[in-house]
């Protein structure tokens, strides 16, 4: 997770960055789905027009559901146990 710190009223804090945060778990979970991370990076930039690295929830969930309809559409009958499940 991408974090800063900052000082507060005299007290170190952590923050995050929760797009950043959302971008990391994004990736995790493609790679779970045996995708990896510079081909997933590559087809969100072309997919949303815009570098990775500034997308956050709002470009990346609609490319997740996307990513579930190919699944979903493409899944056959004897799939019992997909790959990500390994």
């Amino acid at each position: 997770m991408i974090t800063d710190t900052a000082q507060s009223c005299g007290a170190w804090t952590e923050r995050t960055d929760p797009d950043a945060a959302y971008r990391e778990e994004f990736l995790r979970l493609l790679a779970r789905l045996r995708l990896e991370p510079g081909l997933a990076i590559e087809l969100v930039q072309t997919t949303t027009g815009q570098p990775f690295e500034v997308c956050s929830a709002v470009e990346l969930v609609p490319f997740l559901q996307q990513v579930l309809e190919l699944l979903r559409s493409h899944r056959g009958p004897v799939e019992a146990d997909p790959p990500w499940r390994a």
